[in-house]
C-alpha cells in the first residue's frame, strides 16, 4: 500500500489537498504529474470531480493546463525543497496559493487556497 492511499484521513479536510506523482522524460525533465490522491475539497477547487482526477495526469484532465507547475513540482519531488507557490491558475481561472511538500521520493502533496 503506497502512503497516498493511507491520506483518507485528509478527505473531510475543508482546504484542497493532493498528492501527485511526477512523470519524467528520460533527460530527468518534469513533463506531467498524475493524481494519486484527492480529497473532496480538491474537486470544488478545480471544479472537476475526484473520480476524474484519480490516477490520471494533469494534461489528461486539463488539456491547456499551464505548464509552469511543473518546474516546483519537480524540485519538491525530486529534491524535497518546499515551496509556496502564488499565481493565477488559468485552468480554473482563480489566483492560487499552494503549499508544496515531498512526502517521499518522486512525488509532491500540495494544499491548494484559492484567493
Amino acid at each position: 500500500m503506497g502512503f497516498y492511499e493511507k491520506c483518507s484521513i485528509m478527505d473531510e479536510m475543508p482546504l484542497a489537498y493532493c498528492v501527485i506523482e511526477l512523470v519524467f522524460d528520460e533527460d530527468g525533465h518534469g513533463v506531467d504529474f498524475i493524481f494519486r490522491y484527492c480529497n473532496k475539497e480538491m474537486a470544488v477547487v478545480e471544479g472537476v470531480p475526484v473520480e476524474e482526477m484519480l490516477n490520471r495526469s494533469f494534461y489528461e484532465v486539463f488539456r491547456n493546463g499551464d505548464r509552469k507547475w511543473l518546474v516546483s513540482y519537480a524540485d519538491v519531488a525530486l529534491n524535497g525543497t518546499k515551496h509556496t507557490l502564488k499565481d493565477f491558475s488559468p485552468e480554473i481561472g482563480k489566483d492560487l496559493t499552494t503549499y508544496c511538500y515531498q512526502p517521499e521520493p518522486g512525488f509532491c502533496t500540495c494544499i491548494l487556497l484559492p484567493e
